[in-house]
């Protein structure tokens, strides 16, 4: 009889068993480093598709922000992130976070201010107050243009912070490159953490936009030109009609607006203190202590 020797185990399996989580100095194979990943995954796939209706959670991100901070905690990773303190990479992402926290507390305000708007225009719109109408209208378009601009600026200043960490790095070894590599995923966590920012404040934005066209008086002005030909009895009959459908369309989109403000504030707050937060601990990070 011939003896089959067993199969000689490959280096591959003991290789990836090796990794497990821990404190030391995060590999491209360490746990939570593939968290990371897999989180900006989700939040990319999230910001290039998030539904038919307007974007209501920022679930994505606080789930990011969560990952990312498990992965600043680790002592080591902590140790390799320090080597670069006082470089062009270190400040940006310092300033990546400071403009991310900057954007969502104007975010918060514009929201409030937002909520005030729309209960205003939700009033007059009931009372035919057409002057309050006119003037509540006009200050929600205003709240909408300013959350475009927001969009725009926090997308852009990310990317500038942050482009020195994203593109070091190349051809390091040791720990120079651990340092790289950790530095690259803070750096894709605070651009895809801007992207994913600009859909909502956008999309907010709209939502306050389309809310107000709809409230807006000159909205009916159209309508009353089509009705000259009709008889007087027949002419208040289908104005009638019509100015009860817009009310009826345009508190259905204030209502709209005032769900998205209601399901935004909480979770704004809650992003706006982990951005607070993992900048905090970057600064301790990049800071000497004696």
């Amino acid at each position: 009889m011939t003896v089959v020797p067993p199969p000689a185990r490959s280096a591959r399996p003991l290789a990836v068993a090796g990794h497990v989580r821990s404190a030391s100095v995060p590999c491209h194979t360490h746990p939570l480093l593939a968290d990371v990943d897999d989180q900006l995954l989700a939040l990319r796939s999230w910001t290039s598709n998030p539904g038919p209706k307007y974007p209501l959670s920022l679930a994505h991100v606080r789930a990011l922000l969560c990952v990312l901070d498990e992965l600043l905690r680790l002592p080591l990773a902590q140790a390799a992130l320090s080597r670069s303190a006082g470089t062009a990479d270190s400040d940006g992402l310092l300033d990546g976070f400071l403009v991310l926290a900057d954007a969502f507390g104007t975010f918060l305000a514009a929201l409030v201010a937002l909520r005030q708007h729309a209960a205003e225009l939700r009033a007059a719109v009931r009372r035919r107050d057409g002057a309050k109408l006119a003037s509540a209208a006009r200050a929600q378009r205003q709240a909408g243009r300013e959350l475009e601009q927001l969009a725009a600026a926090v997308a852009r200043e990310a990317a500038r912070c942050t482009r020195p960490a994203a593109a070091g790095g190349g051809g390091m070894g040791g720990a120079h490159a651990e340092a790289a590599e950790v530095a690259r995923a803070v750096a894709k966590a605070v651009n895809d953490t801007a992207a994913a920012a600009a859909v909502v404040f956008l999309e907010v934005g709209a939502v306050a936009d389309a809310a107000a066209a709809l409230a807006s008086p000159a909205s009916a002005s159209p309508k009353k030109s089509r009705l000259l030909p009709l008889s007087r009895s027949r002419q208040r009959s289908v104005m009638g009609d019509g100015e009860e459908r817009r009310e009826g369309a345009a508190l259905e989109k204030l209502q709209e607006l005032e769900q998205c403000v209601r399901e935004l504030e909480s979770e704004s707050e809650k992003v706006f203190r982990s951005l607070v937060q993992t900048r905090v601990s970057l600064l301790n990070i990049h800071t000497p202590t004696f």
